[in-house]
């Protein structure tokens, strides 16, 4: 299925408003008042161009959102690593509104961490001294020492990266010897538990889709599976993957899986996945508003069939930087 170019809309350029409103925990950076975006479909998103996941009220409520939910598919644990109690530098790429980088600093008051991201949206008020916020793009060079930090934490970062092994590259040059790497994302296949288990994608052509999209922008939003060969290229060591499952509908039996189908549907309606994930990534292909509402419905549809189990998966990925560098 394709929309010819006829059907672009124009990205709006412009300043970021005060109309968004956060407790005073959750106070964020006057730099938004300021912050320049485009817009598509009514989101905003960065300047360039260049970075598909949206900065608005939406997307910071995904965020928190999509914390509680990775947070309750690690048992209320903060990560899948077992981190060493004397860690003291960690770095947590795409931190987003700050939550997890907020918390971890509760749990290791000893060390310092910094969160990166793109967009200044993090909580201002309620920061421990052992935490700071830096903007920046995550593939820019680092401000960082090389062999200096204990752990390297990057979650949902996928839309905004385009070169993956020289993430991890770079990564890998900024870890002590025996530092820790954890990355997570959601992967984007949806599938029906009642088919052959992970084989039986759902909304096929709606996927493919996206995934043909995602390839003319140059844009890969489902890198785990390739996560770990890069990994090895980047001369990582004790490289780990495990996925939880994520129940979407309504056909979780047990209190756990009930527990995460209610978040993971909170974050896959329209307004926090497929407007804020796909309103520049389909603008930038040359469709508009109207074609993409049209085309929604038999999405949904296909997902809230009863005779189907829908799931997508979360997946976790570890990884250690030899205690000696390889010969």
């Amino acid at each position: 299925m394709s929309r010819s170019s006829k059907g672009k809309e124009v990205m709006k350029a412009g300043k970021r408003g005060t109309d968004d409103s956060y407790s005073d925990t959750d106070a964020l950076d006057r730099r938004l008042e300021s912050f320049p975006y485009i817009e598509a479909f009514g989101h905003k998103y960065h300047i360039s161009g260049k970075i598909f996941l949206a900065f608005d009220e939406d997307e910071r409520q995904r965020c928190e959102v999509q914390h509680k939910l990775y947070r309750h598919s690690l048992d209320g644990a903060l990560t899948s690593t077992r981190l060493p109690l004397d860690t003291t530098r960690i770095l947590d790429l795409g931190t987003g509104t700050g939550t997890w980088a907020v918390e971890m600093a509760a749990r290791y008051p000893q060390a310092q961490i910094t969160g990166v991201d793109v967009y200044p949206i993090q909580r201002t008020k309620g920061v421990p001294p052992n935490v700071k916020f830096e903007i920046d793009n995550v593939e820019n060079p680092w401000n960082v020492s090389d062999d200096s930090l204990d752990f390297i934490h990057a979650r949902s970062i996928a839309g905004g990266v385009r070169d993956w092994p020289a993430l991890l590259r770079q990564a890998y040059t900024k870890l002590k010897p025996g530092g820790l790497l954890e990355m997570t994302e959601i992967s984007i296949h949806v599938c029906d538990f009642d088919g052959k288990f992970a084989e039986a994608e759902l909304c096929p052509g709606f996927l493919q889709l996206f995934r043909d999209m995602c390839a003319q922008v140059g844009m890969n939003f489902t890198p785990s599976p390739h996560v770990p060969e890069w990994l090895v290229d980047a001369n990582f060591e004790k490289i780990v993957q495990r996925s939880e499952i994520l129940p979407v509908g309504n056909w979780a039996q047990d209190e756990k899986m009930k527990t995460r189908q209610k978040l993971m549907n909170s974050i896959l309606n329209k307004d926090y996945i497929l407007e804020t994930y796909c309103s520049l990534l389909f603008q930038t292909c040359g469709w508009t508003k109207e074609q993409f509402d049209a085309l929604v419905p038999s999405f949904w549809q296909e997902v809230q069939a009863a005779q189907v189990r829908p799931y997508v998966t979360a997946v976790f990925t570890t990884a250690r930087k030899p205690r000696e560098e390889p010969s």
